[in-house]
């Protein structure tokens, strides 16, 4: 997968989306004749309708990823760096990290423990980080400076049965990727609605981006493009949740918004009719979909999940038939929605 090669490689910690931006705004001008933006940095490809006061609906997801940002240079050259995101302790001794400074040069560096029983992430979310400077004057001199952000090294490839894609930042590139390869999908398609796909800033960091970008584009129907954690390996586990190569999760809950339930009868329908894997899911965490969901009047908000093993570690895990379902749903549901449709999915609670 060429595409999923490029968007890996980029490096996205929250608030420096920036470079990851710029590939979605070269692919969507090839796919779209307008993009759209909020303040903080979220894009949109627009695909307008040929009717007046069309509907909007709203595919998105988020592009950022958990990582660093340097709060100090130590004496000794080594760098204390705040967590961005839910970055998980257990991965991390000896993880591979780079830094791209103000003009654009790239450090690698190494993730080190902070005591002698090799914790690595402390109490208040910081960690150490070790460049292979001497001492605070040579790291300096290198341009490093307070607010840097520091991302993962890229691990990403397949295993050897080619099912699985395993990559640092699934969790900010699942959307990038299906949002892109969905707009070629549709590029002839003509929809009584106004279509627009694209992806948030800032949402490892508390859904920041998708609240800017909710009242930029004013959805009347949102869709959210995002993974969950699998749970279907785990030794411990009561119920296994979320398990890879079973397709699309039918997400029913999470603890910031409960579904719209005439949009979920309609995902399963369209899989079942179509012969698509799919599992139901439930979330013990948030989403961008409440944001969607509660903001201005509200808005009928539908998931298109994937799991994914080790979410927000140097690498995780998706599985290609989970994807291709997903892709698969995605398109048979825009071709069956109309406008009549987003209006019966508004009144569902009425």
């Amino acid at each position: 997968m060429p595409l999923f090669d490029k968007l890996s490689e980029i490096d996205s910690v929250s608030g420096d989306e920036k470079d990851i931006s710029l590939l979605l705004k070269s692919e969507y001008e090839a796919l779209t004749d307008t993009i759209i933006y909020d303040n903080l940095g979220s894009i949109f490809a627009v695909k307008k309708s040929k009717k007046k006061n069309a509907p909007h609906v709203m595919i998105v997801g988020h592009m950022d990823e958990v990582g660093f940002i340097l709060k100090k240079i130590n004496e000794n050259g080594t760098i204390r760096a705040l967590a961005l995101g839910d970055v998980k302790s257990t991965s991390l001794l000896g993880t591979s990290v780079r830094l791209k400074t103000r003009n654009n040069k790239t450090i690698n560096g190494m993730l080190l423990a902070y005591d002698k029983t090799e914790n690595v992430l402390d109490e208040s979310k910081e960690v150490i980080v070790d460049f292979g400077f001497e001492n605070k004057e040579e790291a300096i001199r290198n341009d490093l400076n307070f607010g840097d952000r520091i991302a993962f090294a890229n691990q990403s490839g397949q295993f050897l049965n080619n099912r699985r894609l395993f990559s640092k930042n699934w969790d900010g590139r699942y959307a990038p990727l299906m949002g892109i390869e969905v707009l070629k999908a549709i590029k002839d398609h003509e929809f009584d609605f106004d279509l627009y796909i694209g992806c948030t800033v800032q949402e490892q960091v508390g859904f920041r981006g998708i609240q800017t970008a909710t009242n930029l584009v004013k959805p009347d129907l949102g869709i959210v493009l995002d993974t969950n954690k699998a749970f279907d390996y785990q030794t411990d586990i009561k119920e296994k949740n979320g398990e890879l190569g079973k397709g699309v999760l039918i997400n029913f809950y999470d603890t910031t918004v409960l579904p719209n339930r005439l949009l979920l009868t309609t995902l399963k329908n369209i899989c079942e009719e179509n012969n698509l894997l799919h599992q139901y899911y439930y979330s013990m965490e948030g989403s961008d979909a409440a944001w969607i969901n509660k903001l201005r009047v509200g808005t009928p908000t539908l998931f298109i999940n994937v799991p994914i093993r080790n979410m927000n570690t140097p690498s995780s895990i998706m599985d290609i038939k989970d994807y291709g379902a997903a892709k698969s749903a995605l398109l048979l549901f825009l071709e069956s929605l109309t406008a009549k449709k987003i209006q019966e999915f508004k009144e569902e609670n009425r």
